[in-house]
């Protein structure tokens, strides 16, 4: 399951910890294997137990989605023949879309 390209890394992460967690793996060798932190082991532990296979997918997130004006990142790419920008940074290459 952790090699399928048709799952997603961090849902086949969960699944590993909680795999790991059945062979009663200690969390201490759960987190060293998965390179994840003995609170996350926990807490994907305690998190399968209440809720089952479905706890493990992603919950919905707080918050407005962000808003990707496609017509302006074709206009930005397509901006000065299609050099990149003289100086790369965060500003140079989000600032023509973001209206900035």
């Amino acid at each position: 399951m952790t090699r399928s390209s048709s799952v997603r890394a961090g849902l086949a992460q969960r699944a590993r910890i909680v795999l790991l967690a059945a062979d009663g793996l200690p969390i201490a060798e759960i987190a060293r294997r998965t390179g994840t932190s003995r609170p996350t082991v926990a807490g994907w532990r305690a998190r399968y137990e209440a809720g089952g296979v479905a706890a493990l997918e992603d919950q919905p997130r707080s918050g407005r989605q962000p808003e990707i004006d496609e017509i302006a990142v074709v206009v930005a790419t397509l901006a000065d023949e299609g050099r990149p920008p003289q100086r790369l940074g965060g500003d140079a290459l989000v600032g023509p879309v973001a209206g900035r």
